[in-house]
């Protein structure tokens, strides 16, 4: 049965109702009250630490429910406490987490829902200024999807494509030749504590300058990258 949730929080206080969606003259709320530590200057950032303290069922008509709700707006320190808040508070179970397998190295790369790439400095590079176009040629022609920033931000994991290049050095006879980095970077949790997020790699490749070649350039680096991504981009859809 599909549910609509309200929230209600106080600095110790936390208050979820459950309803059904189907009209009737009288319905059943579900109230779960949760202790917030004392101590908490940020209430939501605390709900994760919280404890439920009770839940108890209450059977209201539609009237008395409307009124029950407006007196929660009115005397609650914090209304509005959105889903992803409250789905934090029920962590999925490590143990289960921790038997998953190991996936292979290329497997995160099938039906992938695409990346925010941002080429704004490498628009404006010496050398990396026709990046972006090969970037986004190949990518496109991958059939890989380019997100805006807002697609980016309602896309789990937030995928992030960038491209590094480092120039060439040269020092007391020395040469340390130029390189082009991709990297394909996701929004990742720990097995261990799934409340806590890092940004881990995906994906990443490099190309550094073929010193025996004169005419080896940093767009021949970056082909080279986007060659290998593609490979992998192929082979990983093909056998997944």
């Amino acid at each position: 049965m599909k549910q609509r949730r309200i929230s209600f929080g106080l600095l110790c206080l936390m208050v979820s109702l459950w309803l059904p969606q189907t009209a009737t003259s009288e319905e059943w709320l579900l109230v779960e009250t949760r202790h917030v530590p004392n101590d908490c200057a940020h209430p939501l950032i605390c709900l994760p630490k919280s404890e439920v303290a009770g839940r108890h069922l209450i059977n209201m008509s539609q009237k008395g429910r409307r009124s029950f709700f407006e007196f929660l707006n009115t005397v609650s320190s914090v209304a509005g406490i959105p889903d992803s808040a409250i789905t934090g508070l029920h962590p999925p179970d490590t143990t289960a987490l921790h038997d998953l397998e190991i996936s292979p190295k290329l497997r995160p790369l099938i039906n992938h829902p695409g990346v925010y790439f941002d080429s704004t400095a490498l628009d404006d590079g010496e050398f990396t200024s026709d990046f972006s176009t090969a970037v986004r040629g190949r990518l496109e022609a991958l059939g890989l999807r380019l997100l805006t920033k807002e697609e980016w931000q309602q896309t789990p994991g937030r995928p992030t494509l960038s491209i590094r290049f480092t120039a060439r050095l040269e020092s007391a006879g020395c040469i340390v030749p130029f390189a082009v980095y991709m990297t394909l970077k996701e929004e990742v949790v720990l097995v261990r504590d799934p409340t806590q997020k890092i940004t881990a790699t995906i994906w990443s490749g490099s190309r550094r300058q073929n010193l025996a070649s004169v005419n080896y350039g940093p767009n021949n680096a970056i082909r080279e990258v986007l060659e290998r991504f593609e490979t992998d981009w192929r082979k990983a859809n093909r056998d997944g």
